[in-house]
């Protein structure tokens, strides 16, 4: 699709949430503050807002052929109850689509944006937490926080990169914090892998910067693993090797499906003739 067609599209798409967004923060901050005797049932219920919100967004972006994505496709699923999801961090996006595709998902945000006056008791009336900054009491109280929500059921998910992914290509190296978590509250990891293809809203590139080509996010929910008999450093390499793996896999893929493509455009060459 021209650029000059997209760049509508993305301006409909910014006017849409402008319009719409101080409606539902003024619910949701209206939802959040209500009395209760149980946090955990208002949370869970402020969950499937942000889910079903979330999930508006992406058919609405989708329809608007800006990101294709559909939350109801992805790839695999997390088990039943407490566990911790670990993945990589293409894109802006990955957090909702995520959210949107799994139920029960708290994570912990980033401090600059968690302690904003408008952002913390939403966040915190959901079950979020705030991230670490670094420094070891920061990170202590991060994995407290994360073990606290495993044990009142929630599925805690871990950007384990620390940061959105290299902007060639690739993922950061994990930190060990996910992994810790998972074995002090005895949980399964489940990796995930997220690719974005063309890449958009990676790190330095803003939304009135797309691609020519409309991007399509994928997620792939890989089998958990366990933590019994496991160091937090070994569950770590295991995790990090499976999503560089399938990152791979499905690079290579799309490699040969482009080149089957190129021998399919050259007329009276077959595609052996073409290798040769």
């Amino acid at each position: 699709m021209p650029l000059v067609v997209r760049y509508p599209l993305i301006i409909a798409l910014l006017a849409i949430y402008f319009v719409l967004a101080p409606f539902g923060y003024l619910a949701f901050a209206l939802y959040a503050r209500l009395p209760t005797r149980d946090p955990d049932a208002r949370a869970r219920r402020l969950q499937w807002v942000m889910r079903r919100a979330f999930r508006l967004y992406l058919d609405t972006v989708r329809t608007l052929r800006v990101l294709d994505y559909d939350p109801r496709k992805v790839q695999g699923r997390a088990p039943d109850g407490a566990c911790v999801l670990v993945t990589n961090h293409p894109t802006l996006t990955d957090f909702p689509a995520i959210v949107a595709a799994t139920d029960g998902v708290v994570t912990a945000v980033k401090p600059s944006v968690y302690y904003r006056w408008w952002a913390r008791p939403l966040l915190e009336a959901a079950g979020h937490f705030p991230g670490c900054d670094g420094r070891p009491a920061e990170l202590e109280r991060l994995i407290e926080n994360a073990c606290d929500r495993l044990a009142r059921g929630y599925r805690v998910l871990i950007f384990a990169e620390g940061t959105r992914s290299p902007r060639e290509g690739g993922i950061h190296p994990f930190g060990r914090a996910a992994f810790e978590i998972a074995k002090r509250a005895g949980v399964p990891v489940v990796p995930i892998m997220a690719r974005c293809n063309p890449r958009w809203l990676i790190r330095g590139q803003g939304i009135l910067n797309p691609p020519a080509e409309m991007p399509k996010l994928r997620i792939e929910v890989l089998d958990p693993i366990r933590p019994t008999g496991i160091s937090s450093r070994k569950l770590r390499d295991m995790v990090e090797a499976q999503v560089r793996n399938r990152l791979a896999f499905h690079a290579n893929e799309e490699a040969l499906r482009g080149a089957e493509i190129d021998h399919v455009r050259l007329p009276g060459i077959s595609p052996e003739e073409a290798h040769r």
